[in-house]
């Protein structure tokens, strides 16, 4: 269940628990089993084509996932561009951080919120520099929260000029992660489908009520199950073969 939680979140669903997540994927695999059944005059036809759909689901929820940790990666520059100005402006580095927390990525929000309890709480810079970069727990993040540690420790200098470089660089990786996403989603979902499609043939077959009872023996009951089978493998496969690599935390406690 913690996992589960640790998802909704990234995946901007904070308001859903994962009880009642769990409870809602089953509870409409459950009616689409029914519903199928009535199409189909076939249980086991309507429990094949539902596992594999549910298998579908959760891969979608996956992607969401990760669409949405992309979405927060190319919100840093911005938040650079912000601590620049304000640093710029004359605001030390403990300030210009906190008056910059409204352009933050909204996924990271919380942390920087967090950050500023630290810090008004009297803890000493470097470590609440320490429990926002575990809080967060992203490379870009790290990296960031490096500079600005050096900078500190430094008495500022270079710190603008690091701020400006890093979020160039931001700009230039997440504009080649965002191509490389767009063609790698328009494959993955082409292979989906080649997936899906069988199923929902069959399902259209089963329309005429033959096919239901062709499936009712026991070479019929054979196949479904390797269909089934060969499904879930080909959605295991296709999540392997085309899984992009994480940014990698170097600079990681």
């Amino acid at each position: 269940m913690n996992k589960i939680e640790n998802l909704l979140i990234q995946a901007g669903y904070q308001n859903i628990q994962p009880a009642q997540f769990v409870m809602l994927l089953l509870g409409g695999l459950a009616i689409a089993v029914v519903v199928l059944a009535v199409i189909t005059n076939s249980i086991l036809i309507s429990i094949a084509v539902c596992v594999c759909v549910g298998a579908q689901l959760v891969e979608s929820f996956q992607s969401k996932v990760a669409a949405e940790t992309q979405k927060a990666n190319t919100q840093w520059p911005k938040y650079l561009d912000s601590i620049h100005s304000a640093t710029w402006a004359g605001a030390t580095l403990e300030q210009a951080l906190l008056d910059s927390i409204s352009s933050a990525p909204t996924k990271h929000s919380w942390a920087l919120l967090e950050f500023e309890k630290d810090h008004n709480s009297g803890i000493a810079f470097s470590d609440s520099l320490d429990n926002l970069k575990a809080r967060l727990a992203n490379p870009i993040a790290d990296r960031f929260i490096e500079i600005t540690r050096l900078a500190s420790a430094s008495g500022g200098r270079g710190y603008l000029n690091s701020l400006r470089a890093q979020s160039l660089q931001l700009r230039l990786e997440n504009s080649t992660w965002s191509e490389i996403n767009v063609k790698q989603n328009w494959v993955l979902g082409t292979a989906k489908l080649a997936v899906l499609a069988p199923w929902l043939i069959l399902v259209l077959l089963c329309l005429r009520p033959e096919t239901a009872l062709a499936f009712q023996a026991e070479s019929g009951v054979m196949v479904l199950a390797l269909g089934t089978f060969a499904s879930l493998l080909a959605f295991r496969l296709i999540k392997t073969l085309g899984r992009l690599p994480p940014r990698q935390r170097t600079l990681g406690i």
